[in-house]
C-alpha cells in the first residue's frame, strides 16, 4: 500500500514539473529580453558621479540610473569611465549607448545626437572666484586674467566666443583637464583667477574640503548652455530614449528623484519650469522635422553623418600653429635630459659614495611611475614644496606666477634623464679600455680623453637609443595639456570639442605626430651614417 502511495506521489510531482517547464517553455517567448545598456561616463564630477572610499561609482546621476533599472523588467545598465572629452568619442563608436556627465546644451550636440525629452537635473552656470574678488563681478571684469576650463565643454567653449566677440576684454584661458573639485580649489588657492561652474559643485567644494568661495551670477547665462542636464544617446536609440523618459517622469511624479536630489545636492534640484518643458517640447519637435528634411541636404554637408575625412586635412593646418609648442617642450626636455642622464651616468660608474645610491633611487623611482603621475607631482607638489621652504627659510614666492611650461619641464626633462642616464651608462661601459689607455699612454688629460676618445665611441652605441627615447618624449608631451598647456594635442581636443568630430581629429594629430616622428627616425639615420656606424 505504502509503495503505491509513493510511486503515486512520484509520478504527481513528475507530471507538475513537467507542466512547469511546459508554462515556462510557452511563456518566455512573451518575455522582454533584458537589454545591456553601457553608460559613457567620467566618474569625477562629484556629486553627479564619482568614485565612494570603497571604490565604487556613485552620485545623483548613477542612483537615478539604478532606480530606473529596479523599475524596468528590461533595462540592465554597466557603466564605462572615459575622460570628458573622450564622451562623445565612445557614443561615435557605438562603445555607449549613451553618455551622462552633467551634459547639457552645446553647439551642435542636439544636431548629432539625440537627448532625452526633458532635463533630469537643472543647474546654473556662475562665476567662480575666491573671497578677494568684488561683488557682481561680470566676465569682462576678468580681463587678462586667468580662468580655468575643461576642454571641450561648454564654459570653454563659452569663453572662446567671448574672447572672439570682445578682443578689448579677452580673458586668459587656462585649459585643464581635471575633476571640476581640483579646478575650485586651484581658484581658492590663486592659481586660477576664476572659473565657470554649476552651484552643484561648489557647494560640495566648499563641504567637503572647508573653503570658501564666491559665486557671481552670469547675465548671459543661456550662451553657455540651457539650464538642465540631459542623458545623450546615439540618434538610432529613440526606443531605448523612449523608454528612459517614461521612467524619469514616473520617478518626478512620485517624488524620488526630488528625494535623491536632497541626498547628493542638498536640495531640489529637479523641478521643470513651463518654460524649461515649453522649451523643449519646441527643440524636440524642431529636430523631429529636421530629421525628415536630411534628405534635401547637399552632399557637401557634413551634418548626420558618420565620418567625413575631407575634415582631416582642414584639422591638420589648424594644429600647426600649436606645433612650436610641442617642439618646444620636447627640445628643452631632452637638453635637460641629456645633460642630467650624463652626469647621473658618469656618478654610477665612478661609484661615488651616497651620489651613487641617490642616483640609482631617483631613476629607479622615474622609470617605475607613470608619466603622468610625475607631471601631476611636478604641477602640483613643486609649488607646495616651495611654499613650504619659503616658509622655513623665512621668504615669499608667488608660486602661482610660475608659468606652467616650466613644471613640464621638470617633468618630462627628469623622466628623459633617467632613461637616458641608463643608456649613456651602458655606452661608456662599451667603449674599448685599450683606446683610454693608449690616449693616457700619448699624455691626454681625463678631460681630453673623455671628449676626443670615449664621447665619439660611445655616442655610436647610444645614438639609435636616444632617436628612440627623443621620440617617446614626443609623443609623451601630448600628457602637457593635462596642467593647462595647449599644445597640437589640446588643440585637438579644443577642436573636437566644438565640432564633435573626435574621430577625424584624432586621426588628424595621430598623423602630424607620425610625420614628426618619421622626420626623427630619418634625421637619426642620417646622423648615424655620418658617425658610420656600421663600420
Amino acid at each position: 500500500m505504502k509503495k503505491r502511495v509513493k510511486e503515486k506521489n512520484g509520478w504527481t510531482i513528475g507530471i507538475v514539473a513537467v507542466l512547469l517547464g511546459l508554462l515556462v517553455l510557452v511563456w518566455s517567448p512573451f518575455q522582454a529580453a533584458a537589454q545591456t545598456v553601457v553608460v559613457g561616463t567620467s566618474g569625477q564630477t562629484k556629486p553627479l558621479n564619482f568614485f565612494s572610499e570603497d571604490n565604487q561609482l556613485t552620485g545623483f546621476e548613477i542612483d537615478v540610473l539604478k532606480e530606473m533599472e529596479k523599475r524596468s523588467d528590461t533595462l540592465n545598465f554597466t557603466f564605462e569611465t572615459a575622460e570628458f572629452a573622450s564622451l562623445f568619442a565612445g557614443l561615435d563608436s557605438k562603445k555607449f549607448d549613451l553618455v551622462v556627465n552633467n551634459l547639457g546644451e552645446s553647439g551642435d550636440r542636439r544636431e548629432k545626437y539625440l537627448f532625452s525629452l526633458y532635463p533630469y537635473i537643472v543647474t546654473h552656470n556662475v562665476l567662480i572666484t575666491d573671497m578677494k574678488q568684488p561683488d557682481e563681478l561680470a566676465i569682462g571684469d576678468l580681463k587678462g586674467k586667468s580662468v580655468a576650463v575643461v576642454p571641450a565643454s561648454p564654459q570653454s567653449q563659452f569663453l572662446e566666443s567671448w574672447n572672439e566677440s570682445n578682443p578689448e576684454e579677452a580673458v586668459r584661458i587656462q585649459y585643464v583637464d581635471s575633476d571640476p573639485s581640483q579646478i575650485i580649489r586651484d581658484v581658492e588657492s590663486g592659481k586660477f583667477d576664476a572659473t565657470i561652474y554649476a552651484t552643484t559643485y561648489v557647494h560640495d567644494v566648499e563641504t567637503t574640503f572647508g573653503i570658501t568661495l564666491k559665486t557671481h551670477p552670469i547675465e548671459n547665462e543661456a550662451a553657455i548652455r540651457q539650464p538642465g542636464s540631459y542623458f545623450i544617446y546615439r540618434k538610432d536609440e529613440v526606443t531605448l530614449r523612449n523608454d528612459m523618459d517614461a521612467l524619469l517622469a514616473e520617478m518626478r511624479a512620485d517624488g524620488t528623484l526630488a528625494e535623491i536630489s536632497q541626498r547628493y545636492l542638498g536640495q531640489d534640484d529637479t523641478t521643470l519650469t513651463t518654460d524649461i518643458i515649453e522649451k523643449n517640447d519646441a527643440l524636440n519637435e524642431e529636430m523631429a522635422a529636421s530629421s525628415e528634411d536630411t534628405a534635401v541636404e547637399t552632399e557637401s554637408s557634413t551634418k548626420g553623418k558618420l565620418f567625413v575625412p575631407a575634415m582631416i586635412p582642414t584639422i591638420m593646418k589648424q594644429l600647426i600653429p600649436k606645433l612650436p609648442i610641442t617642439l618646444l617642450m620636447t627640445v628643452v626636455s631632452v637638453a635637460i635630459g641629456l645633460l642630467l642622464g650624463f652626469v647621473i651616468a658618469v656618478i654610477k660608474l665612478k661609484q661615488i659614495p651616497v651620489l651613487t645610491q641617490l642616483s640609482s633611487v631617483f631613476v629607479s623611482f622615474m622609470r617605475g611611475t607613470p608619466q603622468l603621475v610625475q607631471l601631476f607631482l611636478s604641477f602640483y607638489g613643486f609649488p607646495i614644496f616651495i611654499e613650504w621652504l619659503g616658509q622655513y627659510l623665512h621668504f615669499s614666492a608667488n608660486v602661482n606666477a610660475i608659468p606652467a611650461l616650466v613644471y613640464v619641464f621638470i617633468a618630462f626633462g627628469l623622466n628623459e634623464a633617467a632613461y637616458t642616464s641608463e643608456t649613456f651608462r651602458a655606452a661608456l661601459s662599451s667603449v674599448n679600455q685599450s683606446e683610454i689607455e693608449a690616449a693616457r699612454s700619448i699624455g691626454m688629460t681625463n678631460a681630453q680623453t673623455m671628449r676626443r676618445i670615449i664621447l665619439p665611441s660611445a655616442l655610436i652605441v647610444a645614438l639609435p637609443n636616444l632617436a628612440n627615447s627623443l621620440i617617446s618624449l614626443l609623443k609623451a608631451t601630448s600628457l602637457a595639456f593635462t596642467v593647462t598647456i595647449v599644445d597640437i594635442m589640446g588643440q585637438t581636443r579644443i577642436i573636437a570639442g566644438a565640432n564633435l568630430r573626435f574621430f577625424e581629429a584624432y586621426i588628424a594629430v595621430a598623423l602630424v605626430y607620425w610625420g614628426m616622428c618619421i622626420l626623427i627616425e630619418q634625421l637619426a639615420k642620417v646622423a648615424e651614417r655620418k658617425l658610420r656606424v656600421d663600420q
